[in-house]
């Protein structure tokens, strides 16, 4: 199975999502994912700045995050608080618009799940607001969090990508992000998995 890096409207790119779909009904998960460094080469939008505020959350603003996205349960959200990871968000006025978790312990996707160094953290569960469309929020918004990470002594950001997400790829590479590795993890009937390493770049 090629799974180097194609276009996203190749004929592979388009089939292969929907067989693994297939697979999945039968009970066999297949996922590819690129495990991303981010932050490392400065984009203009890293010296861009937004006109909305920005910080780590606290436990004050659970009830925020929760009208942000309400899906998301807030014994989850506290759970996560309380556990030392930490919630970037941007704010318009009172209204949190939109939020990046940060996880300063663990690169906790499972399939990749490692420890982190001192200077290292994993970003994940990024979400804007759809209200705020257009106005280049997510990317200013993840380069504001670099700094702010910075600024705890963490200067190394990890995140990873599904291998066919094309506008992820995309949203990654506006802020030269560079992929580190093509993974591949198995699920067998919920009895046997295993992340492979099908290529380092």
């Amino acid at each position: 199975m090629n799974l180097s890096p194609t276009d996203p409207k190749s004929k592979p790119s388009r089939l292969l999502p929907r067989f693994f779909r297939g697979l999945r009904r039968l009970g066999i998960a297949i996922n590819p994912f690129l495990t991303v460094r981010e932050g490392e080469t400065p984009s203009a939008l890293g010296v861009a700045t937004s006109e909305l505020p920005s910080r780590f959350a606290d436990v004050a603003d659970i009830d925020a995050l929760l009208r942000l996205q309400p899906a998301q349960r807030r014994e989850e959200v506290a759970s996560w608080l309380a556990d030392g990871k930490k919630c970037f968000i941007v704010e318009d006025g009172a209204k949190v618009v939109a939020k990046m978790w940060c996880d300063l312990d663990a690169f906790s996707y499972p399939p990749n799940f490692r420890p982190l160094e001192d200077d290292e953290a994993y970003l994940f569960a990024a979400y804007a607001d759809p209200a705020y469309r257009g106005r280049n929020l997510a990317p200013l918004m993840r380069a504001s969090c670099y700094e702010a990470l910075r600024g705890i002594g963490r200067t190394r950001f990890y995140s990873y990508t599904d291998y066919f997400n094309a506008p992820a790829r995309r949203f990654k590479s506006k802020l030269f992000a560079r992929d580190e590795a093509l993974r591949l993890h198995v699920d067998l009937w919920g009895r046997w998995s295993r992340t492979f390493t099908l290529r380092h770049y």
